[in-house]
C-alpha cells in the first residue's frame, strides 16, 4: 500500500462533502490514527486509479467482499484443465458420493453466509457463482417465496454442470428453500425453489 499523500495548503482545494459522511470519515480516521484529509486524499486517488483502468469502485468493493468471504470459507484456486480433469475421474469412479460431497459443501457455504451476510447471502450467492464458478450468466429472480436460478457456462462439462447444480441445492437449502423443478443440459441450468416458511 502506497504512503498516504498529505496535500499542501497551496495546491488545496475545498470540497463539499454531506455532514453524515464527514462524521463517518472522522471516525473511520481516529481509528486508524490519520488525518481526514490525508484518508480522503487516499480514497479519492483509488477512486481514480479505478476510473482509469475502466472499473468501478463499487465493483472492486464487491469483489474484495467476495475474495474475504471466499478466503474464509476456504476456497482456493485450481487451474481449469486441472479440475476438468480431476472432476472427469471422480466423477465416474463415484458419481453418487461425489453428488453428496459437493451438495455438503453447499450446505455448509450457505450457513456461512447466511451468518455471515444474513438477508444479504442470496445477492452475494448470485456474485459467488458469476465470479468463482467463471460462468458465462448467472440470474436469480425472487417473485415471492419463489427463486429462479439460471446459469449458463460454454465451457462446462456436463459432469461438472451436475455438481454445480448439487452445490446449489446444498446453498439453497441451507438458505432456507425447498426444490422445486431442476432443468438441465451440458453448461445450461435452472433451478426453481420454494422458500420454507
Amino acid at each position: 500500500m502506497r504512503p498516504l499523500v498529505a496535500a499542501s495548503p497551496k495546491s488545496a482545494k475545498l470540497v463539499v462533502l454531506p455532514e453524515e459522511l464527514v462524521d463517518k470519515l472522522r471516525a473511520i480516521t481516529i481509528r486508524k490514527g490519520v488525518s481526514l484529509t490525508n484518508f480522503a486524499a487516499e480514497a479519492l486517488e483509488q477512486a481514480i486509479r479505478m476510473e482509469a483502468i475502466g472499473g468501478k469502485l463499487e465493483d472492486a468493493v464487491d469483489i474484495f467482499n467476495l475474495y474475504n468471504v471466499s478466503h474464509a470459507a476456504g476456497a482456493v484456486q485450481v487451474p481449469r484443465s486441472n479440475f476438468n480433469a480431476m472432476i472427469t475421474e471422480l466423477y465416474r469412479a463415484d458419481r453418487e458420493g461425489l453428488l453428496d460431497v459437493w451438495r455438503e459443501a453447499g450446505r455448509w457455504y450457505g450457513e456461512y453466509m447466511r451468518a455471515m451476510l444474513g438477508e444479504e447471502a442470496l445477492a452475494f450467492f448470485r456474485d459467488s457463482l458469476l465470479v468463482s464458478w467463471n460462468l458465462d450468466e448467472v440470474n436469480i429472480t425472487r417473485d415471492g417465496l419463489l427463486v429462479k436460478i439460471e446459469l449458463v457456462s460454454f465451457v462446462m462439462s456436463l459432469e461438472l454442470t451436475e455438481l454445480l447444480s448439487s452445490y446449489i441445492l446444498g446453498v439453497m437449502s441451507s438458505l432456507g428453500y425447498v426444490l422445486m423443478e431442476e432443468d438441465g443440459l451440458r453448461g445450461l441450468t435452472t433451478l426453481r425453489f420454494r422458500e420454507e416458511l
